[in-house]
């Protein structure tokens, strides 16, 4: 690589850290439309909660239905609300179809 390629790449590096850092505003920004049909739909499992920053709104050790999202997951809390919480709040598990089937039919009954 010649010293002008280099230096190129260089400045390159350190703007790019100005603008995740939010010191500069990037030169030119792209927008992606994603069409509908590109969407995956939300996955919904069973989860225990290992972590809260509510003890009345999410209970550690308690099994909840939860849907991924992209960086967050769904929750039915406490309170009854549909809410957004941190992926690490909950461990993903998989369980026998007959307990499964079980809390369906409890969900359902609620």
């Amino acid at each position: 690589m010649n010293q002008n390629n280099f230096d190129s790449l260089r400045e390159s590096i350190i703007e790019t850290g100005k603008i995740i850092r939010g010191t500069i505003k990037p030169s030119r920004e792209f927008v992606y439309e994603i069409e509908q049909s590109e969407i995956q739909p939300f996955l919904e499992t069973w989860a225990v909660c290992v972590e809260t920053d509510d003890q009345n709104l999410l209970i550690p050790g308690k099994i909840y239905e939860i849907k991924f999202g992209r960086s967050r997951v769904w929750v039915t809390d406490e309170e009854g609300e549909s809410a957004l919480y941190p992926q690490d709040f909950f461990i993903p598990i998989r369980l026998p179809q007959k307990v499964s089937e079980k809390l369906e039919n409890i969900k359902q009954a609620a």
